[in-house]
C-alpha cells in the first residue's frame, strides 16, 4: 500500500511540475522520511474521513490538497523542493529505498506505540 502511495505521488508531483535543467540537492534523507511518513499519514487520513454520509472509503481529493500542503508547510519545504527531491531520490533508487526503509520503520514504530496503548486499556 506505501508503494502504491508512492507511486500515485510520484506521478502526480512528476506531472505538475517540468523538469529542471540542472540537478539540486534534494532533501536530506531523514527530513525526507518525516515528510514521506506524514504524506503517508495524511492519504490514509483523507480516505477514512467521516462525511455526512458515514465514513468514506474514498479520498477527499480536497482534504487531501489541503492536507498535503499543512505537512509541507510544517516541514518548511515548498511543493517545487519536494518535488524535485521526489525525482532526485526516484532517479537515485539506493536512497529512495533508505528513504522507504526508514519510512516503513517509523510507521512501524507508531503502530507498535498504538498496540500498546491500546493493550495498555
Amino acid at each position: 500500500m506505501t508503494r502504491t502511495v508512492f507511486i500515485t505521488l510520484l506521478f502526480i508531483v512528476g506531472f505538475s511540475i517540468s523538469c529542471t535543467q540542472e540537478e539540486e540537492k534534494p532533501i536530506p534523507r531523514e527530513k525526507m522520511t518525516e515528510v514521506m511518513t506524514d504524506i503517508y499519514l495524511a492519504e490514509v487520513y483523507s480516505s477514512i474521513v467521516n462525511d455526512s454520509t458515514g465514513l468514506s472509503v474514498n479520498k477527499n481529493e480536497d482534504s487531501l490538497a489541503l492536507y498535503y500542503k499543512s505537512v509541507l508547510n510544517h516541514h518548511n519545504v515548498s511543493l517545487e523542493e519536494f518535488s524535485n527531491s521526489l525525482r532526485w531520490y526516484s532517479d537515485h533508487p539506493t536512497e529512495l529505498d533508505s528513504v522507504y526503509i526508514n519510512l516503513l520503520n517509523e510507521l512501524s514504530t507508531m503502530e507498535g506505540l498504538v498496540n500498546a496503548g491500546a493493550a495498555a486499556q
